[in-house]
């Protein structure tokens, strides 16, 4: 997962060119979200879900992963520990991101509707 926050593009919602953060899931665009007006768009609409099958076949290549590392150099295995307590807190600013998308893409449609019905 990665979040790109200095992306120069043109704003379907206000029209401005300006900066996005993009949202990337397994090397695939699902989201932007314009930092001018603070409009959302998503890719897809299953962002959870492809978030979760990311962080599953990330974690299903960690043993491979660790094997090959092992092989490289027995000095990685010194800082094993210390990047596995590591990782419970990188999982959560990776979901706190994701779901920073979506809490800014409801409030934004739910602030929309209260306007049009004034």
């Amino acid at each position: 997962m990665k979040v790109e926050t200095d992306a120069i593009l043109v704003c379907s919602s206000c029209g401005v060119e300006g900066e996005h953060e993009l949202l990337y899931l397994s090397d695939h665009l699902r989201a932007s979200r314009c930092r001018n007006c603070g409009s959302t768009l998503r890719f897809s609409e299953h962002v959870y879900a492809e978030y979760a099958w990311d962080v599953a076949g990330r974690t299903a290549r960690l043993p491979g992963k660790f094997l090959g590392d092992v092989f490289k150099g027995p000095r990685w295995v010194v800082t094993w520990p210390a990047k596995a307590l590591r990782k419970p807190f990188s999982i959560l600013r990776e979901i706190s991101q994701v779901t920073a998308f979506e809490r800014r893409r409801r409030f934004r449609r739910v602030a929309r509707r209260k306007d049009a019905a004034l």
